[in-house]
């Protein structure tokens, strides 16, 4: 009866660790892609924040970059971390 008892436990196990690893592998994989993206950011990338702020890069600096936000071309210079993707709509600039 003990014998069959751990056979329970250890399956449970292995089957919880299994769904965690399936729950969470994509989110990590998003967030390495979002890591690279923003680490990857040039001038003149089309960009838009977590919060919705949208522009255009204008400087890339170490851990911050320059944008001129839409539609009057204001600069802010924000956190690479903020950035949540690239832009590709067509804003009439």
């Amino acid at each position: 009866m003990e014998q069959r008892q751990l056979i329970i436990t250890i399956i449970t196990v292995f089957l919880l660790l299994g769904l965690y690893y399936i729950t969470t592998m994509p989110r990590r994989k998003q967030a390495k892609e979002i890591k690279k993206m923003q680490e990857n950011l040039k001038k003149g990338d089309k960009i838009i924040t977590y919060t919705g702020l949208s522009g255009k890069v204008e400087e890339v600096l170490e851990d911050r970059i320059i944008i001129s936000a839409n539609p009057d071309k204001i600069k802010l210079s924000i956190e690479k971390w903020a950035v949540a993707g690239l832009d590709d709509r067509n804003i009439k600039e």
